[in-house]
């Protein structure tokens, strides 16, 4: 089974439709996707149940919902017209 990571920021779109939503878990198609987002910290790894311990930070504490990452090598919008 391909690994699977949880949006971190914004949603995953592929076009118009939304393929993960922020908290949901998500497997992206190929590498250059999963290190595209991961670099742009829109996906994440998952913590393990071990390492689930409240840690101080705050789960919905993300930051701003710039934009959206699609799928289709949209990025991350950073602001209007991104």
């Amino acid at each position: 089974m391909a690994k699977q990571y949880v949006v971190a920021r914004g949603q995953i779109e592929d076009g118009k439709k939304v393929l993960a939503r922020r908290g949901e878990r998500y497997t992206p198609k190929n590498n250059a996707e999963r290190d595209r987002l991961l670099s742009r910290g829109v996906i994440v790894e998952p913590r393990s149940a071990k390492g689930a311990a409240d840690d101080g930070a705050s789960d919905a504490d993300t930051g701003s919902d710039t934009g959206t990452a699609g799928a289709g090598g949209g990025g991350a919008g950073e602001g209007p017209g991104a």
